[in-house]
């Protein structure tokens, strides 16, 4: 069967691309794959946004050039964010097993490349700290989002007396007396 030019590519073309790199509305590359496989959230620290979604860092609201193996490793960083991430994590996650690279290197490049992007500082961090010998840490306050472009309820933290509280009075129950009756029984 022979096509026209106009006919458009044929659908196994079609599916090939939509796994191959392609040139966003602002000019980043992203991947169809990469982006169907991460969670559809973005995570935001100071003036930058990380869109999972799109696997692309932005600057108030600019696309920050950054490559793909720093991205993932910034995304890797963001998710434990105060915790201390090991270089054996690191390499775990950016790299199977069955590659051989130089992952020491590896790692300080991305490392690089990441606080260059973020614009900053090894000897006074913001954002990525250096745990001499162990690993690093992302240290930034964040605000994630939804693919709604709400912030989860993180902002509003209740203790666990108070969550006992509201549930107990939402169940009709006195908070103060919860063995006792329940209110609505009282009024009548």
């Amino acid at each position: 069967m022979s096509r026209s030019r106009g006919d458009g590519p044929l659908p196994v073309q079609a599916e090939r691309s939509s796994a191959a790199a392609a040139s966003d509305s602002n000019g980043c590359v992203t991947t169809a794959t990469r982006s169907s496989a991460l969670p559809d959230k973005k995570v935001r620290f100071d003036d930058f946004e990380l869109d999972y979604g799109r696997f692309q860092l932005c600057r108030g609201g600019s696309p920050v050039r950054l490559e793909s193996l720093p991205l993932q490793l910034l995304m890797f960083m963001v998710e434990k964010r105060g915790q201390l991430v090991t270089r054996e994590q690191i390499s775990s996650e950016l790299w199977s097993k069955d590659v051989f690279v130089d992952v020491e290197q590896g790692i300080n490049t991305a490392i690089r490349k990441i606080r260059r992007a973020l614009a900053d500082d090894a000897d006074e961090p913001q954002y990525l700290q250096t745990v001499v010998g162990r690993g690093y840490r992302f240290v930034a306050p964040t605000a994630e989002e939804d693919a709604s472009g709400q912030a989860p309820a993180e902002g509003l933290a209740v203790s666990a007396e108070e969550l006992g509280r509201a549930i107990m009075t939402a169940a009709g129950l006195d908070p103060e007396n919860p063995r006792g009756t329940p209110k609505a029984r009282d009024e009548e």
